[in-house]
C-alpha cells in the first residue's frame, strides 16, 4: 500500500508547526514504502498533492476541539464536513477538497485518508516555538501514525 504521511502547518506559527515536526520525527525513523511531505497550504492545492497514493495520513493542529492541549486524535474526513471554509475563507475546507479530488481524479485520489489531529494552544503567535504541551505530545503524535501504518 503506497501511503503519504502530509504534515500540514507554519514552520513560524507557535503550535500550528505540530504538523511539520511529526514529519521531522517520523523522517529520523525511515520508514519505508512510507512518503513524507510537508505543506503550508490547505485548500484546493493538496490534490495534487494527494494524488496516487493508495492512503494518506494528514496530521495538522486543530484548536478549540474541546480536548486537552495536547490530546492526539484519529478522525475521518466526515468530521470536517461542518467547516465552511479552511483559515481563509477564500479556500476550500478539507472536506469539500476531498470530495473534489474524488470527482476529479477518481482513479488517481486516494481511497484512504484519516486525520492525526493535535489539539493546540495558539496558532496564533510569530514564533517557531511550540507550547511546552504540543512538544510534549509529539511521540504521541508519532506512535499514532506508526499504528495506522502498520494496520495496513
Amino acid at each position: 500500500m503506497k501511503t503519504l504521511v502530509l504534515g500540514i502547518g507554519s514552520p513560524v506559527m507557535c503550535d500550528d508547526a505540530v504538523g511539520l515536526r511529526t514529519l521531522q520525527e517520523l523522517a529520523k525513523l525511515e520508514l519505508k514504502d512510507v512518503d513524507l511531505q510537508e505543506a503550508c497550504t490547505s485548500g484546493l492545492d493538496l490534490i495534487e498533492v494527494m494524488l496516487d497514493y493508495d492512503r494518506v495520513i494528514i496530521v495538522d493542529a486543530i484548536l478549540h476541539a474541546g480536548h486537552r492541549p495536547g490530546t492526539v486524535m484519529v478522525l475521518k474526513p466526515e468530521a470536517f464536513s461542518d467547516t465552511v471554509h479552511g483559515v481563509n475563507p477564500h479556500e476550500a475546507n478539507i472536506a469539500t477538497t476531498i470530495e473534489l479530488g474524488k470527482t476529479l481524479e477518481p482513479n488517481r485520489f486516494p481511497k484512504e485518508i484519516m486525520f492525526v489531529a493535535v489539539e493546540v494552544n495558539d496558532v496564533f503567535t510569530v514564533t517557531d516555538v511550540m507550547t511546552p504541551e504540543i512538544e510534549a505530545a509529539l511521540p504521541d503524535a508519532v506512535e499514532t501514525i506508526l499504528g495506522i501504518i502498520k494496520t495496513a
